[in-house]
């Protein structure tokens, strides 16, 4: 019994370090809009290359901290807003992206996530006008 649980332990510890031994770096930083700070949103890295999980975080009165494996990112942050005009069906419940595409869909912000801490990875955007 003893023999048994050694071994799995002994199988086991490689699964445990991930992939290649990669650890999760932590990502800490502030959104601002227009020079204030992102009331809430969500912001996702992904990386560059497409090799490894992308990881999203929400965003608070312009703070995240998100976990994510280290490497080159393409970082892509979501907001919303109501729209101009009320929607007959949706109501209040319909919102509208308060960024252009290039902070989303067509990113063109980066960030390089190295190991261990990542402080200060700070993004400015510009809201999309209403």
């Amino acid at each position: 019994m003893f023999r048994t649980r050694t071994a799995a332990l002994v199988l086991a510890l490689p699964l445990l370090a991930g992939c290649g031994g990669e650890r999760p770096a932590e990502v800490t930083g502030t959104v601002t809009i227009d020079g204030q700070k992102l009331a809430e949103g969500e912001i996702i890295f992904e990386s560059a290359d497409g090799s490894k999980t992308p990881a999203a975080a929400p965003i608070k009165d312009g703070a995240y901290t998100v976990m994510i494996l280290p490497g080159a990112k393409k970082v892509r942050i979501n907001a919303s807003r109501p729209p101009k005009k009320r929607d007959p069906v949706l109501g209040d419940a319909a919102r509208e992206s308060m960024l252009g595409p290039e902070y989303n869909e067509k990113t063109t912000l980066t960030a390089d996530v190295k190991p261990g801490k990542n402080e200060g990875v700070d993004f400015q955007v510009k809201e999309r006008p209403k």
